[in-house]
């Protein structure tokens, strides 16, 4: 505490101005990051659009069987009896929140014969089109005669032998344009035939639109000091700065007098307080300051007594009488 009551005394205006400038800054810098404050880009996806292809089926029995009479529609079944020879798939087109300006949906039944993963025979039969406008939802139905289909493949796989595999799908494709967007969405329908039964499978398949828009947005919990807690700091350094300055020239003590208590506090271990009795005939040496008579009595190994009542600091020795004494009243700066 002596130590920064000396530093104000002698350099109060000066610690002033570094804490008026430091709170000039803090005040910039809570400004600046006020209006500044750290960004990041979010896309945001407008007009979002979703079209969705799906498959559904159904087959009706046309003759009694343990399972199922005549006249039973199956929908979308695991296994339907040959004995529901027709099958009926209907293709799909549906968009998620908007009509769609124009679309054309095509459903092609497909023969493809495969060997280690790559195609290198195609069969295509077309089965129907269709158009629409202005529209949510495009079906397109068909008919599959399954017998044939049936034998048809049979013929194919005779045909290809053991050079690879041989299947067949109902395949739709569809085109579209949609709030502003162009696009295609296809999907397979497997079929698979067995002994007594087949099955058809009922995927479905989407694609979505949207327009990405980018925008700047403040972070704030990216700031590691709020404008706030600037702001703050900037007034307490600034009434720290007016009240030092304050301090400093209503209330300075003399810097003299501060000096004196911080050399006392300073080598209060070597300092007694005692009663010296008035000069004898001794030799009297007065010294400059009090450290110096702390050196004297650091070199005689004897210890400092101080007399409240005079003032007067000394080291007694055989041969003299060390003595400091303070300047009173000092006005020294």
């Amino acid at each position: 505490m002596l130590r920064l009551t000396y530093l104000l005394a002698k350099r109060g205006p000066q610690v002033a101005l570094v804490l008026g400038v430091l709170a000039l800054v803090a005040f910039g810098a809570a400004g600046w990051t006020a209006t500044h404050p750290p960004t990041t880009d979010v896309t945001d996806r407008e007009n979002a659009q979703r079209a969705t292809l799906a498959f559904d089926a159904n087959a009706t029995v046309t003759e009694n069987t343990s399972l199922y009479d005549s006249g039973t529609v199956l929908r979308d079944p695991a296994v339907i009896p040959r004995e529901a020879p027709t099958l009926r798939m209907t293709a799909t087109l549906a968009s998620s929140n908007a009509s769609f300006d124009s679309v054309t949906q095509t459903v092609t039944l497909v023969y493809s014969a495969t060997r280690d993963g790559e195609t290198f025979w195609t069969r295509r039969v077309p089965l129907t089109t269709r158009t629409a406008s202005d529209t949510r939802a495009l079906a397109t139905p068909v008919a599959i005669d399954t017998e044939r289909v049936r034998e048809r493949l049979a013929t194919h796989r005779a045909d290809v032998g053991g050079a690879g595999t041989v299947s067949v799908a109902v395949r739709a494709n569809a085109t579209y344009t949609l709030a502003g967007y162009t696009g295609t969405v296809t999907e397979r329908a497997p079929l698979t035939f067995h002994g007594d039964w087949y099955d058809a499978a009922t995927p479905s398949n989407a694609r979505d639109h949207d327009t990405p828009r980018t925008r700047t947005v403040p972070v704030p919990s990216a700031r590691l000091v709020p404008p706030p807690a600037l702001g703050g700091l900037g007034a307490v350094l600034a009434l720290t700065a007016a009240g030092v300055l304050a301090w400093h020239r209503a209330y300075r003590p003399s810097l003299a007098a501060v000096a004196e208590d911080l050399h006392r506090h300073r080598y209060d271990a070597w300092i007694s307080a005692g009663r010296v009795p008035p000069d004898t005939a001794d030799a009297v040496v007065d010294v400059a300051t009090l450290e110096d008579l702390v050196d004297v009595a650091i070199d005689v190994d004897g210890r400092v007594v101080h007399d409240a009542e005079s003032g007067h600091y000394v080291v007694l020795t055989p041969a003299a009488r060390y003595r400091y004494t303070p300047r009173a009243n000092s006005t020294e700066d």
